[in-house]
């Protein structure tokens, strides 16, 4: 019943935008009144933006320290855990100030920034970042000191469902990509791209938009050892598989001449499975995302590949962080391309021209800051609140999903309390 009644809202809708027909003709108060039921959390926060991460300007003073060649923010005491993670390096110029941006999880309070010299030499500072934007080392915690650990750049997860403009079973993992960012040079930044999940059954592609970037600023793109997740273990995907991407060039140009990194035109194919059935289809179940071993569900390794990317001369690249990543995936529906952007970028039309939806529940697509982040079982919600009662794979009191989504000021840490009994491995 579900199915058919979507099915006809956007078949209406569909023969109303081959036809020409004015959109007021869209029923939008019925797509509303649906999409609410269907929700596992009808009664969301009206003021939500779905972030659970924020973006900070910083005015770096490195001029306390002798020979600052690198200054990188992290999440934690580098001096004192391994678990620390980057969100942010800048390479210095002599003693000048540094302005940079960086992305990193609300929940935080404190963050921590090292000045690093050309001997590996720390010199560390913490700070509030809600109440400062101005760091220098007049009074370091740590003063010169070599670091006993191995750090990795900070890791998004990107959840998405598959059914846009339509909801979906709200188990956010359709398509499941773990992304970091780090500056690898003073031109060039790595991006560390893993396919995690595959939880739809439908062809879906993928690409990131360089957020206030233009194409003409990129000077090359190019991946480690050549690597391509449109490669896998029958070999080139089938062009009569490339429909939703065409473009084989690792950059692509937006319709606003937007830099956009092409990741793969088909899932599936990109896990790296032997997908490529005797008929020539590809064989489309769900990966890592059940205990199940059937011809339904399937697991892989999960691929990762770094795109390196070089900047023109001159192009200041420290406005660039992971929140200035636009990621989406590209699915088809009632005939149509979509586009499924995170929330903050629901309105972007990047390579094909689109109507955003207008429901006011919850997105198609999360950001989740945290590189352990379970995602849900197939069909399980990711987190329900209906009738008071919490549910779902995220629903611990006072650390549910569903408190959150209801109140964008509470239970901002929900992603660090799964059900283990709800959530893949």
């Amino acid at each position: 019943m579900k199915d058919k009644k979507w099915k006809f809202l956007f078949a209406l809708c569909g023969m109303m935008m081959v036809l020409g027909c004015s959109p007021y003709q869209f029923d939008q108060e019925r797509y509303e009144e649906l999409v609410k039921d269907d929700s596992p959390v009808p009664e969301t926060d009206s003021n939500h933006n779905w972030m659970m991460t924020t973006t900070k300007t910083l005015v770096v003073d490195p001029s306390g320290v002798t020979g600052v060649n690198l200054i990188r923010i992290f999440t934690d005491n580098p001096a004192k855990t391994e678990s620390a993670e980057i969100v942010g390096g800048a390479y210095p110029s002599g003693n000048s100030k540094i302005v940079m941006n960086i992305s990193y999880p609300i929940r935080l309070e404190t963050l921590y920034a090292a000045a690093i010299d050309s001997e590996g030499y720390y010199t560390i500072a913490s700070f509030k970042p809600a109440s400062s934007s101005s760091i220098d080392f007049a009074n370091p915690i740590v003063k010169h000191e070599k670091m006993p650990y191995h750090y990795v750049p900070q890791t998004f997860a990107y959840l998405f469902e598959e059914e846009y403009p339509k909801p979906g079973d709200y188990d956010y993992n359709d398509v499941v990509l773990r992304i970091s960012m780090e500056l690898s040079g003073k031109r060039e930044v790595r991006f560390n791209v893993q396919l995690a999940a595959v939880g739809g059954e439908k062809q879906m592609g993928a690409a990131i938009r360089l957020v206030g970037y233009k194409y003409e600023e990129i000077e090359s793109v190019k991946t480690v050892d050549n690597a391509s997740f449109n490669i896998g273990a029958a070999g080139e995907i089938p062009e009569l598989s490339s429909s939703i991407i065409k473009e084989k060039d690792l950059l692509l140009k937006s319709m606003y001449d937007e830099a956009v990194l092409n990741l793969f035109a088909d899932a599936h194919w990109a896990t790296g499975d032997n997908v490529l059935m005797n008929n020539g289809m590809i064989a489309r179940k769900r990966y890592n995302v059940s205990y199940e071993k059937s011809d339904e569900y399937g697991t892989f390794i999960p691929r990762e590949i770094t795109y390196i990317v070089t900047f023109k001369d001159d192009l200041d690249v420290s406005s660039l962080s992971l929140d200035a990543l636009d990621t989406f995936i590209i699915e088809s529906y009632n005939g149509n391309l979509y586009e499924v952007h995170m929330h903050q970028y629901a309105t972007a039309q990047v390579l094909y021209q689109q109507s955003p939806s207008d429901a006011h529940n919850l997105p198609w697509a999360f950001c989740v800051p945290y590189d352990k982040f379970r995602w849900p079982l197939h069909a399980v919600a990711i987190g329900s609140r209906k009738q008071g009662a919490r549910g779902g794979a995220y629903h611990t009191f006072e650390h549910s999903f569903g408190e959150w989504a209801e109140d964008m000021n509470k239970a901002k840490d929900w992603y660090l309390y799964p059900d283990n009994d709800q959530v893949y491995k």
